[in-house]
């Protein structure tokens, strides 16, 4: 609406900050007005019609008021930052403004006097119940200072003496001023009140109209919202309430969704309504609920809010449906549950193929044994069937060590360190195992080993002295020259077992996670990545350490760190001493 509307009908804004600087517009142009009247008065008096009025003093005061409301107009013109306040400030000035009018013109005889009930229903118009008490006070102060310049000859500065007609004509132009004023102040206010009616109708028009559409969108969330309000239900979306037990009355004090279902909750059992509602804390659950036929996993979180008026607690809950995170959670715990099988399917596999290896070694040799007893030598072909035979049982019997570990549930990794275990007689059989049948020529260096008995589980000390001298053999077979040395060491009640190869050594790629599962520099299909983590496990197991460095020279050097078994040279088996 136009500026010049709203001067031409008074009050009129779309805002509560509009109806504030229309009525620092509106005291304004009434100041005008009753500027206006006083310097007609004083040219009246000054052409002599009313002789006793100090007409040079109405003259002062109506120039000083005209010169301030002037430059209060040119800034409402540029800004109008002035709230309601400053127009009841500025009203009851103009009470002040009105007692130094009457006091110049002859204090309570004159018929001007009514005019504070002009100034103060302008106050009340614009401040209120409060404002128009203070306005009453100041304007019962103005009329009693009025009161006492009556008595007190001295305070006197004019009087009010006007020979006939001029009382009379001055009487009734007070009269129907102030009649006309009352006139104008009740309108304008009537205004006042239609327009404020008309913006708080389309107030509430608006707040329905955004509550509609902000309920409708809540309503098509997957997700349940609600306030709750000392035990009541204030309001609810309609997944929220297809997920309470009831729907409850305005009578019907809320209950919790979760009652009565599967509920997963906090710690101490209870709901995290109550320390939401009792320690101002956010709390959360989780329980199941049929929506539509379809069973669903739903996450309430409470969130405490600013109490009410009454101060009744009140708090907001959010039903999240978490059903679709839950299924991706399992997927994920089954996934790797899968995953961590098919690691120990690989590894079972692993440990089942190294002594079949050495089985079908082991029976090519009886075979090859067989042919040779055509030719007459018995000796020889008793001893070869003896070991091999021998070995096949060890064999067999560390495969049936490994299904009878699958079947109880025991972990393949764990050792069962018992005492004391023969190291020379370990890395004879691990050589035998690796090493027998082949027609590479590569060279095995053994180095003097009865001197040093370790603390170890006799079948896994042989499995990692034969993955390691599996790896060293291919190493050094890759190559086509070198050999492959065993040696030991003793230092701080440790053995340490050191594995020397003349191979290519340590792959840069995959050089700092030897030990990790599947990883390997073999090409696809020859090796599965687990030789070397087997036995880093396997060692671990059995309280010692696996390292694996290249070596200044060449080629990789692995080293088998386990505690010493105490002091003494251990029976050694005949196989070794034949060797040595």
């Amino acid at each position: 609406m136009g500026q010049g509307n709203r001067h031409s009908t008074g009050f009129n804004a779309d805002s509560p900050d509009d109806f504030s600087v229309d009525r620092m517009r509106w005291i304004i142009r009434i100041r005008w007005v009753a500027l206006a009247g006083i310097l007609c008065a004083a040219i009246v008096s000054a052409a002599g019609l009313f002789p006793g009025v100090a007409w040079q003093v109405l003259l002062g005061t109506g120039v000083c008021a005209g010169v301030y409301n002037f430059v209060l107009w040119r800034r409402h013109r540029r800004v109008a930052t002035q709230g309601s306040t400053e127009a009841v400030r500025q009203a009851i000035g103009d009470m002040a403004l009105l007692t130094i009018v009457l006091w110049a013109a002859g204090g309570m005889r004159t018929p001007f006097i009514g005019y504070y009930v002009f100034h103060v229903a302008i106050v009340g118009i614009l401040g209120g119940k409060k404002a128009t008490l203070t306005a009453a006070l100041s304007a019962l102060a103005g009329s009693g200072f009025l009161l006492v310049t009556e008595h007190v000859p001295a305070l006197q500065i004019g009087r009010w003496d006007p020979a006939w007609p001029m009382d009379l004509a001055a009487e009734v132009v007070a009269f129907l001023t102030t009649i006309g004023a009352v006139a104008y102040l009740v309108t304008h206010a009537v205004e006042e009140l239609r327009r404020r009616e008309v913006m708080l109708s389309a107030a509430r028009a608006s707040a329905a109209l955004e509550l509609q559409v902000l309920t409708n969108t809540l309503d098509e969330l997957d997700a349940g919202l609600e306030v709750v309000e000392g035990g009541q239900v204030l309001w609810q979306n309609r997944r929220a309430e297809q997920l309470s037990p009831s729907v409850p009355s305005a009578d019907e004090a809320w209950s919790c969704p979760g009652d009565g279902r599967a509920c997963e909750r906090h710690v101490t059992g209870k709901c995290p309504v109550r320390p939401a509602v009792s320690m101002g804390e956010a709390g959360h659950c989780r329980f199941a609920a049929n929506v539509h036929g379809s069973e669903r996993v739903y996450e309430m979180n409470v969130y405490p809010l600013a109490p009410s008026p009454s101060g009744e607690a009140r708090e907001m809950n959010l039903y999240v449906d978490r059903s679709e995170t839950l299924i991706a959670e399992r997927q994920l715990i089954l996934a790797e549950r899968l995953a961590s099988l098919g690691r120990v399917t690989q590894g079972v596999a692993h440990e089942l193929n190294t002594p079949l290896a050495t089985i079908r070694t082991l029976s090519a040799d009886m075979l090859a044994a067989l042919r040779e007893a055509e030719t007459g030598e018995q000796a020889s072909l008793v001893e070869d069937l003896t070991e091999s035979a021998a070995l096949v049982h060890d064999e067999t019997r560390r495969l049936g060590k490994i299904t009878q570990g699958l079947l109880t549930g025991r972990d393949l990794t764990s050792s069962d360190v018992k005492g004391p275990v023969p190291l020379a007689a370990v890395v004879e059989r691990a050589r035998a195992l690796v090493f027998a049948g082949s027609d590479s020529g590569i060279p095995v260096e053994v180095a003097d080993l009865s001197r040093h008995p370790v603390l170890a589980d006799r079948d896994h000390l042989v499995q990692v002295m034969v993955n390691l001298l599996q790896n060293a053999y291919d190493a050094v077979k890759e190559t086509g020259r070198g050999s492959v040395r065993i040696h030991a060491q003793r230092s701080d009640g440790s053995v340490q077992i050191l594995i020397d190869d003349d191979g290519p050594g340590v792959p840069e790629a995959i050089a700092s996670r030897l030990f990790e599962p599947f990883a390997t520099s073999k090409p696809p299909g020859k090796g599965t990545g687990l030789g070397l983590y087997t036995s880093y496990m396997l060692v671990q197991s059995m309280g010692g350490g696996l390292t694996l460095d290249a070596r200044e020279e060449g080629g990789t050097r692995a080293v088998v760190t386990l505690p010493v078994a105490g002091g003494g040279r251990l029976p050694v088996h005949p196989a070794v001493e034949a060797a040595e």
